[in-house]
């Protein structure tokens, strides 16, 4: 495993975390033994929507944003990658049937990312027994059902809810202990806020304002503090975060009105 041999701590973090999905160690060595590594600056783009899907990232540090774009530029952040966490495994068809990029990726921190081949994956696949191929099917079911379900949960929420329920999802990833609650490490602007919840910026700067004038929270310049947070006991590390959301709805958030706008309903 010279990959995350070679990078010690990180690389024991995102090992520890691959396999919590389940799957044996010797699936799992060989899998992410000897790799190649690629590192890439803050704001490079990894991968561009509708690139050839033939190899998936292993995130070793750092952080990525991956984007579902809309042609007339509109885009939603489908999540923030760290240490563990695997990206480019979302491709669609094209018309010529080769597997392509469903989203873009685009690197918030510096980053160092194991490339792992497609070809590579097909053949441990094809080696597999019965038996852990079927555990494979299972859990590959539950992560996409779970996936599912965090996403129609997320369409039910005001834009308030949804900006709670990011909020304690990303400082229950990236957050640490601060003497008033917790501190957001990463550096997100209002444009991320609303790419994460489907809305606008001015929606965005406003639902924070009122956030801060209730002392829910606080800035420090380029950082938030969720204030009086407790959800870090346990870190979020499984896949997907959907428990994320449950935990923000029982942060100190809940004490906001809820009358904000719910997202407008397309007429028929």
């Amino acid at each position: 495993m010279a990959v995350l041999n070679s990078l010690t701590e990180e690389g024991n973090r995102a090992l520890w975390r691959i396999r919590q999905a389940g799957l044996p160690a010797e699936f799992v060595d060989e899998l992410i033994g000897d790799n190649l590594i690629a590192r890439y600056a803050k704001r490079f783009r990894l991968f561009l929507q509708g690139a050839p899907a033939d190899v998936l990232m292993l995130i070793i540090n750092g952080v990525v944003k991956v984007h579902c774009t809309q042609p007339d530029g509109r885009r939603f952040m489908v999540e923030l990658a760290g240490p563990g966490d695997l990206i480019g495994y979302v491709d669609l068809l094209d018309a010529r049937g080769r597997h392509c990029q469903a989203f873009e990726a685009q690197a918030l921190t510096n980053c160092a990312v194991a490339l792992i081949t497609r070809q590579r994956i097909l053949k441990l696949i094809e080696a597999a027994d019965h038996s852990l191929l079927v555990s494979l099917f299972e859990r590959l079911n539950s992560f996409w059902a779970a996936t599912v379900h965090h996403y129609a949960s997320l369409m039910t929420l005001s834009y308030r809810e949804r900006l709670e329920a990011k909020l304690a999802e990303v400082a229950s990833r990236f957050g640490v202990r601060d003497a008033r609650g917790t501190m957001l490490t990463l550096e997100l602007g209002h444009d991320d806020w609303a790419d994460m919840i489907g809305s606008s910026r001015p929606m965005v700067s406003r639902l924070i304002a009122e956030m801060i004038e209730n002392t829910v929270l606080a800035r420090e310049g380029k950082h938030y503090i969720l204030l009086g947070h407790q959800g870090l006991d346990k870190p979020s590390f499984q896949l997907p975060r959907a428990e994320a959301e449950t935990a923000g709805r029982r942060s100190p958030m809940h004490k906001l009105d809820r009358s904000a706008l719910r997202p407008a309903r397309l007429s028929s």
